[in-house]
């Protein structure tokens, strides 16, 4: 995929989905090639962050102190649109939901790209993997792509067992990855609630899928929806990286902790080489 920059700005606005909060975010043209975060304390690089896939999303602490909230769902859209040059600034405690997908951060952002260079792709040159078959598991391989294995399981018959593999192209990602939502089931909302999260869930934005219901395939956008959603978390958690990976990533019931877990395995393998 080839390396893209923002060439003029794009402004999405809304609520929080974990907040409740107003909240928005504009992308503008970098002066550098990255992905930065134009925060009170200054203007730093995503992967200045340390990131926490404690509360059902992602959330970037930087060194100012500021803290952003369920950013995987953008960084993820500039990473399927192969942008690697771009500037966000936030305001309010989250990043908006829109959909609960990322289809209208790409439809927005998809003609606003234009090649640059400046930045290099980060070659996996050997396994990292951890994990297993009860708790889950992820890793990443050597590739000449970056290539996406991932695959879950749930006990709701809607979901059941689901698999999507295949190479993240920017057709691919528009297709089939951006337009998959966030899901929850039902039995899971109570709970979600008492822990301060999910104020600003509603239907026009995340996908509630009742326990014990089958569910017809028409009920989803996009065929296996809630894998699809999985593989648009991961793009956007790997994205924490500030560069493109090249690599194929397989993934079994990960989510975000694995996956942050997974990028700081990655740069602990880089300084080490």
């Amino acid at each position: 995929m080839k390396i893209q920059a923002i060439k003029s700005e794009a402004r999405f606005r809304g609520v929080g989905i974990h907040s409740g909060s107003p909240s928005e975010v504009v992308v503008t043209p970098s002066e550098s090639p990255g992905l930065f975060f134009s925060l009170p304390g200054g203007v730093f690089p995503v992967q200045s962050a340390q990131a926490d896939g404690t509360a059902r999303g992602t959330t970037l602490v930087f060194p100012d102190g500021s803290r952003v909230m369920t950013v995987e769902h953008l960084l993820a859209a500039l990473s399927g649109l192969g942008v690697w040059s771009a500037l966000l600034s936030v305001s309010g405690p989250e990043m908006p939901a829109m959909d609960g997908s990322a289809k209208v951060f790409a439809e927005t952002l998809a003609p606003l790209c234009e090649p640059a260079g400046g930045v290099t792709p980060l070659t996996v040159i050997r396994e990292i993997a951890f994990g297993g078959p009860e708790e889950g598991y992820i890793g990443v391989i050597p590739s000449d792509t970056f290539e996406i294995t991932c695959s879950i399981k749930y006990d709701a018959p809607a979901i059941g067992s689901q698999v999507f593999e295949g190479t993240m192209s920017r057709d691919v990602f528009i297709e089939a990855i951006a337009p998959a939502r966030t899901f929850v089931l039902a039995s899971e909302i109570e709970e979600i609630r008492k822990r301060g999260l999910g104020r600003g869930g509603a239907m026009d934005n995340v996908l509630v899928i009742e326990d014990d219901v089958p569910i017809s395939s028409q009920a989803f956008r996009v065929p296996v929806e809630p894998v699809r959603h999985k593989v648009l978390d991961l793009m956007g958690d790997l994205a924490t990286l500030g560069v493109p990976l090249k690599g194929r990533v397989v993934a079994y019931r990960s989510g975000h902790r694995m996956h942050l877990e997974l990028v700081r395995r990655i740069r602990r393998s880089l300084l080490s080489d």
